[in-house]
């Protein structure tokens, strides 16, 4: 059996459960808003840009210690305010990377904060939104999103890869996924990256999985069992993959999966009690902690600690 770094059974879920009251009871301390990114970065979390039903989008950056025993206070804002963007950290930087303004379009700055101010790293050699990023081999990997002003635009869906070396301020292209998306999510397990769901014009919302080899520079489509989902948050825990709520086309989903990658086998977690989509998730010492996002009322700020353990 693998080793759980979270607490196990009944005891386990009633602090989760207790801790999720807790911090419900101060959500306003938040600024409500979905498509935003969250990170961990130098012992905080970091809420970045997003939409909070506006006309424009934010450059609001909200922080708080990762121990949670503090409040949400602003950080310096956006230089190019965006949401349906993408975030990871890497080298002791903040990397924020797409996504869409009402005013200008797509973003292709990419900025980077160090802590206490953002400057412009980058470009992205092609611009777009609902993209996905994770770190693979000292580099950042972006890929899928869309790049169309019409979401009926059919070629505005893109299966583009692109690596960027920070250390040489380089960008290079990988291979193409094999299934053009939007809205997908990605993570790393054991150097492989995993692109998970989204959304196409012709298939509607997809549970399509691909596997990325870094020495074979191939995307290998998978035959896992999981529930058609995109705007999901999608993080790493012992190993596993966790899919965090989402939305269908029938509704904000609630659904908590937790994959496997070595078998595909799935499992269920307790679900949110606060179904939504847009979120944001992040491993603590404690827990998972889900943000924010879009729910059946509009935009909220809602703070839940989810149990990362499947029920028996």
């Amino acid at each position: 059996m693998r080793r759980e770094v979270f607490a196990q059974g009944a005891l386990g879920a009633m602090l989760v459960m207790l801790l999720s009251v807790l911090l419900n009871a101060s959500t306003s301390t938040f600024t409500p808003r979905r498509a935003f990114a969250l990170e961990h970065f130098q012992d905080r979390l970091y809420a970045v840009g997003g939409w909070n039903g506006q006309a424009t989008q934010l450059d609001l950056v909200e922080t708080i210690d990762d121990s949670l025993t503090g409040k949400w206070i602003a950080a310096p804002p956006l230089i190019y305010a965006r949401s349906q963007h993408t975030a990871v950290a890497a080298a002791d930087r903040l990397f924020v990377l797409g996504g869409w303004s009402a005013d200008t379009g797509l973003v292709s700055a990419v900025e980077v904060f160090d802590g206490n101010v953002w400057s412009t790293a980058t470009h992205l050699p092609t611009p777009r939104r609902e993209p996905a990023a994770a770190i693979l081999q000292n580099k950042i990997v972006i890929a899928g999103g869309f790049n169309g002003r019409n979401d009926s635009e059919v070629e505005g869906y893109s299966d583009v890869v692109e690596s960027y070396d920070w250390k040489l301020n380089q960008w290079q292209r990988l291979a193409s996924l094999q299934h053009p998306r939007r809205g997908l999510t990605m993570v790393n397990v054991g150097d492989r990256l995993y692109a998970i769901g989204g959304y196409t014009l012709e298939d509607g919302f997809i549970n399509v999985v691909e596997r990325y080899d870094p020495l074979a520079n191939m995307w290998e489509t998978l035959t896992w069992k999981i529930a058609p989902r995109t705007w999901a948050a999608s993080i790493v825990v012992d190993d596993s993959i966790l899919i965090i709520g989402g939305y269908n086309g029938e509704g904000f989903l609630n659904l908590v999966e937790r994959i496997d990658p070595r078998t595909g086998a799935v499992c269920h977690p307790p679900p949110l009690r606060y179904a939504r989509s847009w979120l944001g998730a992040v491993v603590l010492k404690n827990g998972i902690l889900t943000l924010g996002g879009e729910d059946k009322t509009g935009m909220v700020g809602t703070m839940e600690m989810i149990n990362p353990n499947c029920l028996k």
